[in-house]
């Protein structure tokens, strides 16, 4: 039975090069498949390039699909993942501000 859930994703800019890549790295880590989805795009979870395609913006709602032996435990890794990012464009554009550690994702809708 495969784990589905919808996320809102909170860090500036979204899922880009770094933060981006780190999510690549965590779903690398599991046999299960992870597929997203954002408005009509799909993506492949373990693929920069692909995730890259579906341009995870801030405040984006994306579905994540996980299937395999491991989809509960990296559905949770994910839920309460967090990473080294922004919280606005703001912080972003000011060079005073450096980047915290911050929860990626919202939980949206569980299925």
């Amino acid at each position: 039975m495969s784990q589905k859930k919808k996320f809102k994703i909170l860090i500036y800019p979204g899922l880009h090069a770094r933060p981006g890549s780190e999510f690549v790295k965590l779903c690398q880590e599991f046999d299960s498949s992870v597929t997203i989805v954002v408005g009509d795009k799909t993506a492949n979870g373990k693929s920069l390039l692909s995730l890259f395609k579906v341009e995870p913006k801030q405040y984006s709602e994306i579905e994540i699909n996980i299937d395999g032996s491991d989809e509960e435990i990296l559905m949770r890794e994910l839920t309460v993942w967090k990473t080294e990012a922004f919280r606005t464009k703001e912080d972003f554009d000011n060079p005073l501000i450096d980047e915290e550690l911050l929860t990626c994702f919202e939980v949206i809708d569980n299925e």
